[in-house]
């Protein structure tokens, strides 16, 4: 038994402890329950109310999709042919020697040889290069007349062995050429006569990139023989054109060369072949030297598209390649302009109810209306259009952008 409880001075009386309530089984009722049984009277008698508001959960309401705009803009358009052919570099030389002794000096295949520079040793005398497209076929001496003279002059000229002003450039070989050579003759260190004989030089219409050596050193030369083989150091993309293509194409043209690296060089033809041929659907052996043409050639089974061979010289300088020489190219020649045109990406085209062409124009504040027009050239990834109701600076949908 617990001891009654007392009440502490001057307080209230002592209220003496009361079991918890208990449920079946002795076990004692949570406290808090007795809170919970209070409250559901007060909700019984209608002391305590409460309201239930049923909220649907928010959700974005859609806002419709803003499609990309471009402007309509007015410039020239160009349809072009596409071309696989093959770079490489340009011209193919086979120099002959002309001069009889033993060889004592060849180049490297890989060198490149200029104007005015060694590219045969013969009895320890250097065989200069020089440029143009007669070889030196006899002596030339004071009172000689011709283009091989005139050659001859060109190259003193440019080596810096003759004043312009004091040597005429002409076919007539005068003292003052006689001079000229000697000086030349001189910075080679050779015996100064005053002429020049065939096998004192070779030439070559331009820098030659030696590709192979015929002679060794040691070999006995004889007037005749095989000497350098090789190529010429600017590039250039030979292809066989469709004969059909042929009036798109004309000598002088300026044209775009796709590289294999994505990027692009421009080019311009300077050989329109006027020889029919038939296309083989493999192209001809023979690399950088024969410039085999591109492929594919558009063979269907046995029946080959006629051709026409043509060249297209690479302009600019060669680190414009980007480190790639030779390979398989495509040349773009332009084929159609239409100067000064409306036009707008193809994707903005829309076909109305009736069938015609159509495009959506976005004003300024958002609002959007349809417009028919008229379609022109395809080309680069835009039409040409025109309309009443479309003009320059106007922006269209480009859903696909």
């Amino acid at each position: 038994m617990s001891a009654p409880a007392t009440a502490p001075p001057g307080g209230p009386p002592a209220v003496p402890d009361e079991p918890p309530p208990t449920r079946a089984g002795g076990r004692h009722w949570p406290r808090r329950l007795a809170g919970v049984a209070g409250i559901l009277v007060l909700a019984a008698t209608g002391l305590v109310g409460y309201r239930y508001v049923d909220r649907e959960p928010t959700e974005p309401r859609p806002v419709a999709a803003t499609l990309p705009t471009r402007p309509v803009t007015r410039s020239d358009l160009v349809s072009s042919v596409q071309v696989t052919g093959r770079l490489g570099f340009a011209g193919t030389y086979e120099l002959v020697g002309q001069a009889a002794g033993t060889v004592t000096w060849v180049p490297r295949p890989g060198d490149v040889v200029g104007r005015g520079q060694r590219i045969l040793g013969v009895d320890l005398r250097p065989i200069p290069l020089l440029y143009g497209p007669v070889p030196l076929y006899r002596p030339l001496a004071p009172g000689s007349s011709g283009a091989d003279v005139r050659q001859l002059e060109r190259n003193l000229v440019a080596l810096g062995h003759a004043d312009p002003a004091e040597l005429t450039v002409d076919t007539s070989y005068t003292e003052a050429t006689a001079r000229a050579v000697r000086r030349w003759q001189h910075d080679l260190g050779v015996d100064e006569t005053g002429t020049v004989a065939p096998g004192d030089v070779l030439t070559a219409p331009g820098a030659v990139r030696v590709g192979e050596v015929d002679p060794l050193i040691g070999q006995r030369l004889q007037p005749g023989s095989p000497v350098v083989t090789g190529t010429g150091t600017g590039h250039s993309v030979r292809l066989d054109l469709r004969l059909s293509y042929r009036p798109l194409v004309r000598v002088g043209q300026a044209v775009r060369v796709q590289l294999p690296t994505g990027g692009t060089v421009d080019g311009t033809v300077t050989t329109l072949g006027s020889t029919v041929q038939t296309s083989s659907s493999q192209a001809q052996p023979g690399g950088t030297a024969a410039q085999s043409g591109g492929q594919p050639t558009g063979c269907q089974g046995n029946s080959c598209p006629q051709t026409v061979p043509v060249e297209v010289r690479i302009d600019g300088p060669e680190s414009r390649l980007g480190g790639v020489f030779e390979g398989t190219v495509t040349v773009v020649f332009p084929a159609q302009t239409r100067r000064g045109v409306l036009s707008v990406p193809i994707e903005a085209l829309t076909v109305g109810a009736d069938g015609a062409y159509a495009v959506v124009l976005v004003a300024p504040d958002g609002s959007r209306r349809t417009v028919p027009v008229e379609t022109g050239m395809f080309t680069s990834g835009r039409v040409e259009v025109s309309g009443a109701g479309i003009a320059e600076g106007d922006a269209v949908e480009v859903p696909t952008l």
